[in-house]
């Protein structure tokens, strides 16, 4: 999704869209301990005076005094990481890459027999999608990590990075079988982490093994109550194959195993409503309403449910509700206005210009909430009747190529207003063929239907 245009229409006048950049007091307000600088390099805790001093020096914007003192602190402790790598450290907590690379650039030349500035470097190309990159840096770490002698624990947290680094390259490049090897050497080195339990259940699950899928999965639940549960998991892994008749079975078998958990509750409801079952979505929701009354999510998607069945009246209740509990949550002030703008009552729709625009003007530019943002209030716009604010809008996002499902919609209901019913024809069409279920899918097959009628094509199947 591409946020690539520069100016957006805000009460009729044209403002200029900020990039996010770390400001002047990030450093200041940068939170991070010396047992994250140090990793599990060192057990002594008396290091732990200097390595603060270090973090304050960085705070305080003193990088050269910062340096010295790690560089300090290493040559008088060599089991240490390198300086560099605690410098990129401590420039990714806040959000500096172009520094924190340069510095692990340094510290591979400087340390030439330390695996973790190629760890690092390898966790950032992946991160990034530079995947063949991640795999080469993740290859190198491997073959020095197995000559690197210097300190126990550190080989030892290698170890089980570079296992977990190269399988997830296997796995974005659905290589299951690398992937499994990979897993089952990480977990045979630190077998009591969730994390590695989950992701091997996935790949077994690609693999065609559900039955030791499943067990990972319970493995994993065991780790880590927070983890999964079991039968979700399986739920999940059906649904994204495209295996709807499975995934109902294992989210039935989710409430049975866990009647008392709203959290199953809500998954359920969610994915009923994917598939356009509105009352076994509402039944869930309800549930996990009863179970938990005061559960945030429960109140949000029980709006959404209501939202998407075009309930305006109810769902305006429960997100109302939502907002009152969390007022700065994007996800319920967002649909709330989108709920608030289809009333006929003028103070519900002022509230709803009100709560689109603070959107606008809180998620700029690099913020995964500004197109939502910005394509809510242009609709907004349009539903108070100003068109051509709207159409200034929903165009550069048509532009930036990244129009969500209701932005087509959205987009479609101007161009019929402007005559080009052809192109929004084609648009709906496209939408619809491609996406399930979305907040204003009816809407846009009622007016495809009422297109291809006027047109003399084939109307499209409601959901």
């Amino acid at each position: 999704m591409g946020y690539g245009f520069r100016s957006l229409v805000r009460r009729g006048v044209v403002i200029a869209v900020a990039a996010v950049v770390v400001s002047g007091g990030s450093l200041a307000r940068a939170q991070i301990s010396a047992q994250a600088l140090i990793g599990n390099a060192v057990s002594d805790d008396s290091l732990d005076k200097e390595i603060n001093n270090a973090i304050t020096r960085f705070r305080d914007r003193d990088i050269d005094g910062c340096r010295a003192i790690l560089e300090r602190a290493k040559s008088n402790n060599p089991k240490l990481p390198p300086p560099g790598v605690m410098m990129a450290t401590l420039w990714l907590a806040v959000s500096q890459l172009g520094p924190a690379r340069e510095e692990l650039e340094n510290a591979a030349v400087k340390f030439p027999g330390d695996p973790e500035a190629y760890l690092k470097l390898g966790d950032l190309a992946f991160g990034e999608g530079r995947i063949t990159d991640s795999a080469v840096l993740f290859d190198k770490a491997t073959a020095l990590t197995s000559a690197f002698n210097e300190n126990p624990k550190r080989k030892r947290d290698f170890d089980i990075r570079c296992e977990a680094g190269t399988a997830a390259v296997a796995e974005r490049r659905k290589q299951w079988e690398a992937a499994e090897k990979h897993l089952a050497k990480w977990i045979e080195l630190d077998p009591d982490t969730a994390g590695s339990r989950l992701r091997m259940g996935n790949v077994l699950f690609q693999l065609g093994k559900e039955k030791e899928a499943l067990e990972q999965f319970r493995e994993a639940k065991k780790i880590d109550k927070n983890s999964p549960l079991p039968e979700v998991a399986m739920a999940q892994r059906n649904d994204e194959a495209k295996k709807r008749d499975a995934a109902k079975k294992w989210i039935l078998d989710a409430i049975k195993a866990a009647p008392s958990d709203a959290a199953v509750q809500l998954f359920a409801a969610r994915w009923y409503l994917q598939q356009g079952d509105f009352d076994a979505a509402k039944a869930a929701a309800d549930t996990a309403l009863k179970l938990d009354s005061k559960s945030l999510e429960a109140k949000f998607v029980r709006g959404l449910v209501a939202r998407v069945a075009r309930d305006y009246a109810t769902a305006e209740k429960f997100l109302n509700e939502a907002h009152f509990q969390s007022p700065g949550n994007f996800d319920v002030s967002n649909s709330l206005a989108l709920v608030l703008i289809e009333s006929d009552d003028e103070e519900a729709r002022r509230r709803a210009l009100e709560l689109a625009d603070t959107n606008v003007a809180k998620y700029r530019e690099n913020t995964p909430q500004q197109i939502p943002a910005v394509t809510s209030l242009a609709w907004v716009f349009y539903k108070l009747g100003r068109r051509e604010d709207a159409e200034r809008i929903l165009e550069q996002v048509r532009r930036s190529n990244a129009l969500s499902s209701d932005g087509a919609f959205y987009v479609a209901r101007i161009l019929v207003d402007r005559g080009e019913k052809d192109l929004a024809r084609k648009i709906l069409d496209e939408v619809l063929a491609n996406e399930p279920m979305f907040a204003t899918r009816q809407d846009a097959v009622d007016l495809l239907a009422k297109l291809k009628k006027e047109a003399g094509t084939a109307a499209p199947e409601s959901k």
